[in-house]
């Protein structure tokens, strides 16, 4: 079985996070997806959160898709996440499976100084969004990382999605629409709850 695997903080859920996880899908021919929320992720500002939210807003947003799955190992696990331990927890229990890690071009660009990321490269495949416009110089330092291990991410262009977690809780402080920027389970979900206020 080919099993993607898609990190992040998902404080919330997007629809950027899930134009990446259909779009690897498809490309790619996996099997299924796989949501794994960090608890404190090491490369990022970790936003005040309830755990429990970020799970329900997950499953509202992959409950009609029956090839995507939510994992609560980081979350369960606690501390930092680290990416090499959450692959070989996933080899250990699909032995038998190839797995996609699926990062954006951030994450791509930053990708040497994750914690031991020889073990990530062994362990799955790594899927990369990079957008055509910004690719070139951004990225050639990454580059010549896995020229380097001579790995070779897969790179997918990707369409121009600007979207991001922050910017939906901004907007939703200053209380402007966010509907179209996630889906309408997760806006209604927040809205009841009250997040991000």
């Amino acid at each position: 079985m080919k099993t993607g695997i898609l990190g992040g903080t998902f404080n919330p859920i997007h629809n950027g996070h899930l134009y990446m996880a259909f779009e690897a899908k498809e490309t790619l021919g996996l099997d299924r997806i796989i949501f794994v929320p960090n608890y404190i992720p090491p490369h990022k500002e970790a936003m005040d959160r309830d755990p429990e939210d970020v799970l329900n807003m997950i499953l509202l947003a992959i409950e009609e898709y029956e090839d995507f799955h939510l994992s609560t190992y980081e979350l369960e696990k606690k501390g930092l996440s680290y990416t090499y331990e959450t692959l070989e927890h996933f080899t250990k229990i699909y032995p038998n499976d190839e797995f996609y890690f699926i990062i954006g071009e951030d994450s791509y660009v930053n990708f040497s100084s994750w914690k031991n990321p020889g073990i990530i490269m062994d362990l799955a495949e790594l899927v990369v969004f990079q957008r055509e416009l910004t690719g070139a110089d951004r990225t050639s330092d990454a580059a010549k990382f896995f020229e380097e291990h001579k790995k070779h991410p897969i790179i997918l262009d990707s369409l121009n999605l600007e979207v991001s977690s922050s910017d939906i809780r901004d907007r939703v402080r200053s209380r402007k629409e966010i509907g179209y920027l996630v889906p309408h389970k997760v806006r209604d979900y927040i809205d009841e709850h009250g997040l991000y206020k």
